[in-house]
């Protein structure tokens, strides 16, 4: 049995009083309360019915929510359960991402030493003279070589603002790992830097659009 398989639940008694407990089969718990084998609170208040159960997890943080709540009074038991519950969701949601960028980013790098890796192999190729023929061909008049025009390089903020430039839905951080090929550290520091700048702005969680 998984160790997070614990939940705290609330049920109304009978006299319209609370019930906290904790279990780890908490619909089994609850037919024992129904039918009197239940906690000694509950035998003499039956029926009772579920009114909130917070998200699995350890018997340890169980009981200790367990005992926050108990210390709470009847119109506050049920808020503090869901706020725990919300509190545990948007842990949830963070492990979640943190899973996603960590398999980016080895995939990013997967990426980058296949392309590393065939080019040593194109230059560790040499052309020998059998393998190429050789055509006699007339000299032509030299021609002067066109002036070269000077580009400028853009940097990498000016590579994710061209991005975003534009976009009305707004990017997230993958997208833009993926495009620019930069690690999540240095497009979390781009828009942190831009955002405070002005040139960008959220519109959503966790993507962004030109200003």
């Amino acid at each position: 049995m998984s160790e997070k398989k614990w939940v705290v639940y609330l049920v109304r008694c009978s006299d319209n009083s609370l019930y906290c407990g904790i279990s780890n089969a908490y619909k089994s718990r609850l037919i024992e309360h129904n039918s009197g084998k239940g906690a000694k609170y509950t035998r003499s208040r039956r029926p009772v019915d579920l009114v909130g159960i917070s998200s699995e997890m350890t018997k340890s943080e169980a009981l200790k929510l367990e005992h926050r709540i108990k210390k709470y009074p009847a119109d506050k038991k049920i808020s503090e359960l869901k706020r725990k519950e919300n509190e545990m969701t948007i842990e949830k949601d963070l492990q979640a991402m943190r899973k996603e960028f960590k398999a980016l980013e080895k995939k990013m790098e997967k990426l980058i030493a296949a392309v590393e890796k065939s080019e040593k192999s194109r230059a560790g190729q040499k052309i020998t003279a059998k393998s190429v023929k050789v055509k006699p061909t007339k000299k032509a008049p030299a021609k002067k070589a066109p002036a070269k025009k000077k580009t400028t390089k853009m940097t990498a903020t000016d590579q994710v603002l061209k991005i975003l430039k534009g976009r009305k839905r707004g990017v997230n951080v993958a997208t833009l790992m993926k495009k620019t090929g930069f690690d999540i550290k240095k497009i979390q520091n781009i828009l942190h830097r831009t955002y405070k700048m002005g040139k960008i702005k959220r519109v959503g969680k966790g993507s962004y659009v030109g200003a």
